[in-house]
């Protein structure tokens, strides 16, 4: 009797493999197999052996797809299964799409030939739009980080600066007025001195926060643009405008306080100058946002480099004015350097489409030109920052000795 059962046992579940096996091997589409559902396992349980001589009608059922490794035996391990092809069926859409795919459905996209894969679906949703910061990597993901955390340093350092100038004017003027102590000669010291100091805090203050404002706006723009660029092509193109709007901007706010602190004691030179520097960023804005402009790369980079090197003559014109020592105690005209050297820099990589350009696919996610370019920028603004801080103490320090002396 054992050796009658074992021969019934092998023949019975050896017929059962050889017909599985001849489905499975005229299918495409293998993966492994999934946990068999308690349902699925009744089914085949009580379903006769002659079931599995329809194949076409076990491969469209949805008990097929979720075979148990122990239907053929102990021994046979686990199976692969082909996955169905139902009528309808929804699959769900990659988050990411390479060249090809990108060029016909989110062209608006595609600025650098040489970035082969990472490009975002179309979303048409601020929601999803938002997510892809957080939620995926993508060839988008560090330009938006870049400038979405520089802005968000520099909206402190604003903050910081607001409340530290509201801190000394609220606190200094009641002292002054309210001590017992002042007396008759800290009321005269502070009448011949109210004039310098109010210029004093008032230009810094002004000169700061005209530059924090000019920050948080070009990387906050920036930012916005690369994470709604997946929106769809009108958002991206509207977006788009913006950020060259914020350049502009920041170039503008990063001369003014120079050309303010350069010449502050020649109000004509300083009206020709805040003057001049008002209209090339007008004709900038002009020429950036012009449709028939748009696609012409060398142009608008070209056009960027001319006004953020503008900066460059009144520097010059303090140097020869006044000696270089003397510019750069004023002006802090070595950080001012640094800061124009990384601009320019980052500028010229970012034309140049190196190094994707040298090896095409490779740096689609990290370390391309344009997140080179928005490294730069934050680290310029940086050395910006510190080269206005070093010039307000510089003058500070020049108008409070002229008032006690």
């Amino acid at each position: 009797m054992t050796i009658i059962s074992q021969t019934l046992h092998q023949a019975f579940y050896g017929r059962r493999h050889h017909l599985i096996t001849n489905l499975l091997d005229g299918r495409k589409k293998i993966r492994k197999a999934e946990p068999l559902r308690d349902d699925s396992i009744d089914s085949l349980s009580s379903s006769d052996t002659s079931d599995f001589s329809s194949a076409s009608t076990r491969a469209a059922s949805p008990t097929f797809t979720s075979i148990l490794p122990g239907i053929l035996g102990d021994g046979l391990g686990k199976l692969e299964y082909p996955i169905p092809e139902w009528p309808g069926q929804l699959r769900p859409k990659p988050r990411t799409i390479e060249y090809d795919e990108a060029l016909l459905t989110v062209g608006w996209q595609m600025d650098n030939p040489y970035i082969w894969t990472g490009y975002r679906q179309a979303s048409g949703s601020i929601r999803q739009c938002m997510y892809s910061i957080y939620g995926y990597l993508h060839n988008e993901t560090f330009n938006i980080l870049t400038h979405l955390l520089g802005s968000m340093l520099f909206c402190l350092i604003l903050l910081s600066h607001l409340i530290s100038e509201s801190w000394i004017f609220t606190a200094f003027v009641p002292w002054s007025a309210k001590s017992e102590f002042a007396g008759a000669q800290t009321i005269s010291m502070i009448k011949s001195y109210d004039h310098q100091s109010t210029l004093s805090s008032t230009s810094s203050s002004m000169s700061m926060s005209i530059y924090l404002v000019s920050c948080v706006i070009c990387l906050g723009m920036s930012a916005a643009f690369h994470t709604l660029n997946c929106h769809s092509a009108k958002v991206s193109h509207r977006a788009h405008r913006c950020d060259y709007v914020g350049i502009v901007v920041l170039a503008v706010g990063s001369i003014i306080p120079i050309v303010h602190y350069a010449f502050i004691s020649q109000p004509f030179w300083l009206a020709v100058y805040t003057c001049g520097i008002g209209i090339m960023g007008t004709f900038t804005a002009t020429i950036v946002l012009h449709p028939h402009y748009r696609s012409r790369l060398l142009l608008r980079t070209s056009t960027f480099l001319v006004l953020g090197s503008s900066v460059i003559v009144p520097v010059l014109h303090v140097t020869l004015q006044e000696g270089y020592s003397q510019a750069c105690r004023k002006l802090a005209v070595g950080w001012t350097i640094a800061a124009g050297i990384l601009y320019v820099s980052g500028t010229l990589i970012y034309a140049s489409r190196y190094p994707e350009k040298a090896y095409p696919g490779r740096f689609d996610i990290y370390f391309s030109s344009h997140q080179i370019f928005h490294t730069f920028v934050v680290f310029g603004t940086m050395c910006q920052y510190i080269a206005l801080r070093k010039t307000i103490q510089h003058h500070s320090t020049a108008w409070n000795t002229e008032a006690y002396v």
